[in-house]
């Protein structure tokens, strides 16, 4: 302990000595850290663990899988549900989860929030303890009872914080509800919920094996694990696949930690890409650190052979070296926790509020003590990364060699050379890798953004609205109210046109179903082909501006009292019928339902860019098939936000107990829907920058370096009669080798780089050969930018200045 505590005073007293080049090291080393840090408090909170809750380890979600249908994440049916909770014995507690949307009134503007029907246990279950009054249980909720817990976060917003809450009653779709309690602040599992109610299931609901709506969570016994409840599992549904294989033919089922479930698909892929970016990050500040440190074992290389002569052993050098090393490193992390604690701000807080509750563990990005340990450990891995090639390298001093270049510092050994200028081409290699992945990052987002989705988003502003189902059970007052409000929409100034859809693209919600085509057969149920389900009205096309190719619209005469009738996306057409005319042709979307004939085939619609290309969608028209819930799109002359007031007097004027929500320019839709690539984008882009710049300094380093080590030498050529293009050529030459070396190193790593992106981000990703050569030239002429001053320096040596030196 002595002896390093000798060494931690050399090393404060050396890096002291050199002010400049210390804080240079600091400071790289602080970007490098902190944006590690800052990214692997993300993955932390998003991936590893983004949803704290006692024994999450035992939590498990069943999902149901349909090879056919490339699906892995289905969800239950009530009669499976049942079967499993009732002949499983791996779990402690089976639950299920229903979303449901409920409209909030009687008290104050009417409100639409989100909700979810659980099972009586569903919070027990959870490990939730109330904030006020009780939770929701097996044995306090008789079968029926309408009673709710609300979130913390919608006591304090609707209801002031007033306790006096628990044990009132509140509206909800029309019906009374009485509050039995409040959750504990921070839950709002699942999806952001905001009230939660017990999940009833009677005899008729019971009974259905066809229809897919329930999340299913278990609790494992003590001691069970995922393997064996997998085990279980497999046996159950093999079971009931021989009692029903109507319903259940080609379904499986698989037991999927509830830490993983509850994450979103996309987010390890994108996380991983910016951890990753943070690596090469923090490898091209070690090697300019490293290079750095090798400048300075090279001017160090008589004092360090003067140790070695007096009787210093080589391990003590490189152990004091190392201590230095160390002694950066910790002013590095020290720099790097305020930065990343920055960058978590500005990463957390830049989330829009109404999507932060939809990202499970947004709230709990932090730097606690994992993240702090993480950031000790990236620490220590750089001390040795940067440090021990120097050290090294620096102790393997020559005395006589040193002894004999005395104070000329013009000649530095070509094994250093080499390896000085090794590093900074793979510092170039490493920039240019991350420079053209933010690159294909921001190109893929904003394709997204401002390509062709198949309609024109611009001018549009969208409403959802949603009946309660009591009170709008029969059809007929569906009706009566839409047509009220699109009547009266029309008739608005500035109103060009207004139409219903039961979803709108980018909306984040989406319908599919399963549909049989009229003389097509399948084996079993689960090899039926998926489509896209919308019901919309009749000027629906001509408002989005979604072409028809062929066929006619919808219209007067498609009433609930004719036959009915669908339009088809080309998709669908091209699927079901390849080859043929569509038109005329018929299919069904249920075993009961009615064959559907197809009138028209429309343009494809890109709904959203986590499908990667248009999906099979058909169309129904609303008189058909009028909906509870629908979505307003209306095109507008001026500003689309101007018709909102229109919007909601229309609407109360329907029905005042009726709100409308989500109100949105469908730009502003598409940008909430790839907000995630905004930030991804952005993040890389930010990196990449990081990495030019670092590059650059690299160059811009050992360019100096080379100028000063060889002034006696520019001086003698200039003495001896060489012109200044010689001169430029001899300091430029290096920079442009390196930089060519570097960037054609770096435009086959980025190609690799590429294919990975492509192949793991859902398609946002696309190799462009434009974008590859626009960032090589742009990584090339700012390196050699970078170079030209040291080499400007060169060609003001004065010879005898030079020569007077030596």
């Amino acid at each position: 302990m002595s002896a390093f505590l000798r060494d931690l005073k050399i090393g404060f007293r050396s890096l002291t000595a050199a002010p400049a080049a210390t804080a240079i090291v600091v400071l790289t080393l602080g970007l490098g850290i902190g944006a590690n840090t800052a990214v692997f408090s993300m993955v932390d909170a998003l991936v590893l663990r983004p949803f704290p809750i006692p024994d999450i380890d035992r939590l498990v979600m069943l999902c149901g899988t349909v090879p056919a249908q490339g699906e892995d994440r289905d969800r239950a049916s009530p009669a499976d549900f049942l079967d499993w909770k009732e002949q499983s014995t791996v779990f402690e507690r089976l639950i299920a989860l229903e979303w449901w949307d409920v409209n909030l009134s009687g008290t104050g503007e009417p409100e639409r929030l989100q909700g979810t029907f659980v099972s009586p246990d569903f919070l027990e279950t959870l490990g939730v303890e109330p904030h006020l009054g009780r939770t929701l249980s097996p044995d306090a909720e008789e079968f029926g009872a309408r009673t709710v817990v609300l979130s913390y976060q919608l006591f304090q917003r609707r209801f002031g914080g007033d306790p006096a809450v628990v044990g009132d009653t509140v509206r909800l779709d029309g019906e009374s509800y009485e509050v039995v309690g409040v959750a504990r602040e921070g839950f709002d599992y699942p999806y952001g919920s905001e009230l939660w109610a017990p999940l009833w299931l009677d005899a008729k609901t019971a009974a259905r094996r066809d229809v897919h709506y329930l999340n299913v969570i278990g609790k494992l016994r003590p001691g069970v694990g995922r393997e064996d409840a997998q085990a279980e599992l497999d046996i159950l549904t093999g079971r009931i696949e021989k009692e029903h294989p109507v319903t259940n033919s080609g379904r499986g089922l698989r037991a999927v930690a509830l830490a993983r479930a509850v994450v979103d698909e996309g987010s390890p892929a994108f996380l991983v890409l910016w951890q990753a970016a943070t690596v090469f990050v923090l490898l091209i500040a070690c090697v300019n650190v490293a290079n750095l440190l090798l400048a300075r074992g090279a001017d160090r290389e008589k004092e360090l052979s003067l140790q070695q002569a007096l009787g210093a052993k080589r391990s003590r050098i490189v152990r004091q070296l190392l201590t230095e090393n160390l002694l950066l490193s910790v002013a590095g992390a020290a720099l790097a926790i305020p930065l990343a604690w920055a960058g978590i701000d500005v990463l957390r807080d830049g989330l829009p509020p109404e999507i932060q509750r939809f990202v499970v563990g947004w709230r709990e990005i932090d730097l606690d003590l994992r993240v702090l340990g993480f950031t000790a450990a990236v620490t220590v891995v750089t001390t040795l990364v940067f440090g021990l090639v120097p050290a090294l390298r620096a102790s393997r001093s020559d005395l006589t060699a040193a002894l004999r270049e005395g104070g000329r510092g013009g000649s530095e050994s070509r094994a250093r050379q080499r390896s000085r200028t090794l590093l900074v081409v793979g510092e170039v290699a490493l920039a240019l890798v991350l420079l053209v992945a933010s690159g294909l990052s921001i190109r893929g987002m904003l394709r997204l953004a401002n390509g062709d989705h198949g309609y024109d988003p611009d001018g549009l502003m969208t409403f959802d609205i949603a009946l309660p189902e009591r009170k709008y059970e029969e059809l007929e007052k569906r009706r009566q109210f839409f047509r009220a409000v699109l009547e009266g929409l029309r008739e608005t100034p500035g109103v060009v046109a207004a139409d219903l859809a039961l979803v709108l693209p980018s909306s984040g919600n989406n319908y599919t179903r399963s549909v049989d085509v009229e003389g097509q057969t399948i084996a079993n149920v689960s090899e039926r082909q998926l489509a896209h389900f919308r019901v919309i009205t009749t000027g629906y096309f001509e408002t989005l501006r979604i072409p028809l190719l062929a066929g006619r619209a919808f219209g007067s005469e498609d009433r609930e009292d004719t036959a009915p009738v669908a339009i088809v996306s080309q998709k669908f057409a091209e699927r079901s019928w390849p080859g043929a005319d569509p038109i005329g042709k018929r299919f069904r979307d249920s075993d009961e339902g009615p064959w559907l004939t197809v009138v028209a085939i429309s343009g494809d619609v890109l709904h959203d860019w986590f499908l990667r290309e248009p999906q099979p969608t058909y169309y129904l028209p609303f008189e058909q098939r009028p909906r509870l819930a629908m979505s307003l799109a209306i095109r507008t002359l001026g500003e689309p936000e101007a018709v909102t007031a229109a919007v909601r007097s229309q609407v109360r004027r329907a029905d005042p107990d009726q709100p409308i929500f989500h109100a949105s320019t469908m730009r502003q839709l598409i940008s909430e829907r790839i907000i995630g690539l905004r930030y991804a984008a952005l993040v890389m882009g930010l990196l990449g920058l990081i990495a030019l710049v670092l590059s650059d300094v690299g160059i811009y380093g050992l360019m100096m370096y080379s100028v000063s080590r060889r002034t006696h030498e520019i001086g003698v050529r200039v003495a001896l009669g060489a012109e200044r293009a010689d001169v430029l050529r001899l300091a430029f030459g290096q920079a442009l080798s390196i930089t060519v070396a570097g960037v054609a190193i770096g435009l086959v790593l980025a190609y690799a780089a590429g294919r990975v992106m492509a192949s793991n981000l859902f398609g946002v990703v696309r190799l462009e050969a434009g974008t590859f050569a626009l960032l090589a030239l742009v990584l090339g002429a700012v390196s050699l930018l970078a170079a030209y001053v040291p080499a400007r320096r060169a060609l003001s040596v004065d010879p005898a200045v030079a020569l007077r030196a030596e």
